[in-house]
């Protein structure tokens, strides 16, 4: 069974690169955007090995959503990777405060992709 990666992304062009990315890993992605529906799925058996969070999402406040990730994950650590404007940098902080464990710019992001997902996803 491919690991998931949750990907809390509304985006539909970062969507369907994280989409087509995760397919070449061998990895499959779960998307979710609404934080109730996010905080069920981290509570849930099966923990992802890594959530992907749009800093620049329209259905919910990204950072409010890392805090519930961080609130609702039961001692098992969630790799978070979360990209955004790379002028939001107020945004990037409190990402980083709120438990992102990386924030990059949406350059970086789509451009390095496959690397990014590798340092947090070990395959054996």
């Amino acid at each position: 069974m491919a690991e998931t990666i949750l990907a809390i992304v509304d985006d539909l062009f970062f969507l369907a690169k994280i989409q087509t990315t995760l397919k070449h890993l061998e990895l499959t992605a779960q998307v979710l955007t609404q934080r109730a529906a996010i905080q069920a799925y981290v509570k849930a058996a099966v923990t992802p090995v890594l959530v992907v969070v749009d800093l620049t999402l329209r259905t919910d406040d990204a950072v409010a959503v890392i805090n519930a990730i961080r609130a609702t994950d039961s001692g098992t650590p969630i790799a978070i990777l979360a990209f955004g404007a790379h002028v939001a940098v107020e945004t990037q902080q409190q990402a980083l405060q709120a438990g992102a464990d990386r924030v990059v710019a949406k350059s970086t992001f789509s451009n390095h992709l496959p690397e990014l997902i590798q340092q947090f996803v070990v395959q054996e």
